[in-house]
């Protein structure tokens, strides 16, 4: 696996990779750039500087054991927001600090200096997106996150993980599906991570942290709920159903669900059918009438106003 930084000073001075005692790969970052072995990880990290102060981190990694990171730094200022796509992470800061998780569907905030990192990866993909955010171009946003408690004045790192949202969860598959060879990348990455950040102040640290309302249990079973859709969200799935076999109450599933994810579980599962849809009609392959029933429906005219309600186009406009 290769990672690749968009600066040599966000570059570790030590990294240590490891799945077993038999491997094990401990390097010096040089020219930005670290090479880990196929037989820990596999993928890739790269980060895209889109403009000044401004750079996205795209990580595509996948591991075929559980895997254990450790990063050293000399005091790396970190002002960092990461969106898991797939996979689950769990890190702290070490000397016994309190570690933090991280799931899809689920964002973080990073802020501080950062001098050691140990993470944890379960067996399987991971695939993550991030914004590093430059302290001087977006001072305004850290006197935001100082007026709602997020941030204190010292330079101790903190970490809050928040809920997404649906819009959230829409622009980074905006970013994540640009075409490398798209002429006006560079505009489009920023122009979207700029709205990536306006939407997550607006609609994530604006309603504050909410995940202390879920305990630890109830937050697995979540997550076996929201997977359980992912799976199957074009059958008739019912919130019954769904409840019984995640060992949850109705009441929890939907106060739960709605607090972890940001959205109820039938704009949820509306959410995956229009991402279908979409992906579907961008393909070129097929007809409309088609794509109605491949994405669950029956009635043409109710897909077609979902559809316009997610998208701000007709599916006619997209094929």
């Amino acid at each position: 696996m290769i990672i690749q930084f968009s600066q040599q000073d966000f570059a570790p001075r030590s990294f240590v990779a490891s799945n077993s005692p038999e491997n094990t790969a401990e390097q010096n970052c040089d020219g930005g750039r670290l090479e880990i072995p196929e037989n820990i990880a596999g993928g890739r990290v790269a980060a895209d500087a889109v403009s000044p102060g401004l750079s996205l981190i795209c990580s595509e990694m996948s591991f075929a054991k559980d895997t254990f990171f450790r990063e050293e730094y000399q005091d790396r200022d970190v002002l960092q927001i990461a969106f898991c796509l797939q996979g689950n992470c769990e890190w702290s800061y070490g000397n016994g600090a309190r570690p933090h998780q991280l799931a899809p569907a689920e964002c973080s905030l990073q802020c501080g200096v950062m001098r050691k990192c140990d993470s944890f990866f379960p067996r399987g993909p991971y695939r993550a997106l991030s914004l590093s955010l430059g302290r001087e171009r977006f001072a305004d946003v850290i006197e935001c996150l100082k007026d709602v408690r997020l941030l204190d004045s010292g330079d101790m790192i903190r970490t809050r993980v928040f809920a997404g949202t649906p819009h959230l969860r829409l622009l980074i598959r905006q970013l994540t599906e640009c075409p490398p060879d798209y002429k006006l990348r560079k505009l489009f990455l920023e122009g979207k991570a700029l709205e990536l950040l306006s939407v997550f102040c607006s609609e994530v640290i604006g309603r504050k942290e909410k995940k202390g309302d879920v305990s630890r249990e109830d937050r697995r079973c979540l997550r076996q709920a929201r997977e359980r859709i992912d799976e199957q969200f074009l059958l008739p799935l019912t919130i019954s159903q769904i409840a019984k076999e995640c060992h949850m109450s109705e009441t929890k599933l939907k106060r739960g669900f709605k607090n972890c994810f940001g959205c109820t579980v039938y704009e949820y599962m509306v959410e995956k059918r229009m991402e279908l849809a979409h992906s579907l009609l961008s393909s070129g392959k097929y007809k409309v009438k088609d794509v109605v029933w491949m994405a669950g429906y029956s009635n043409a005219g109710h897909f077609i106003k979902m559809f316009r309600k997610r998208y701000g186009l007709t599916p006619g406009e997209i094929s």
